[in-house]
């Protein structure tokens, strides 16, 4: 699968560069990304910058992790999808009006305001013994 991806991205267009990522590809045009792929955990995902009407279609898949903004790829149906708007990603980068799918912002628990002391003049504050070694003069 991810071969599959990788071809759809590069023949795309000649000036769509490769670069490798910790855990997958990049490629850009021009310094703006067009997509990326990765595999993590065993898990393939794929991420495209599209424009507005794209992305819609894009988030809209079964398998869009909408936390993340990835597209989880489970399926060879995945890879043609993903595939198919690729030519749209590459458009969107070149007319520099490409985004990334959208990852919903997760609400983190708040905790209640803790009052802190007012620290006293002259106090000295605690400090930690030095972790390194320390040399005669």
């Amino acid at each position: 699968m991810e071969n599959k991806l990788r071809e759809a991205f590069v023949a795309v267009g000649r000036d769509v560069r490769e670069r490798k990522t910790v855990s997958g590809r990049a490629f850009l045009i021009d310094g703006r990304a067009v997509g990326q792929f990765e595999e993590r955990g065993g898990v393939l995902r794929a991420r495209l910058w599209l424009g507005d009407k794209e992305r819609a279609t894009f988030e809209s898949r079964a398998t869009f992790d909408r936390e993340s903004g990835w597209l989880h790829v489970v399926s060879d149906d995945d890879v043609r999808f993903i595939a198919s708007l690729v030519p749209a990603a590459y458009k969107a980068a070149s007319s520099g009006k490409a985004s990334p799918p959208g990852a919903s912002t997760v609400e983190m628990p708040t905790r209640p305001d803790i009052p802190v002391e007012a620290k006293k003049k002259g106090a000295a504050s605690p400090r930690r013994p030095s972790a390194r070694p320390t040399r005669s003069r």
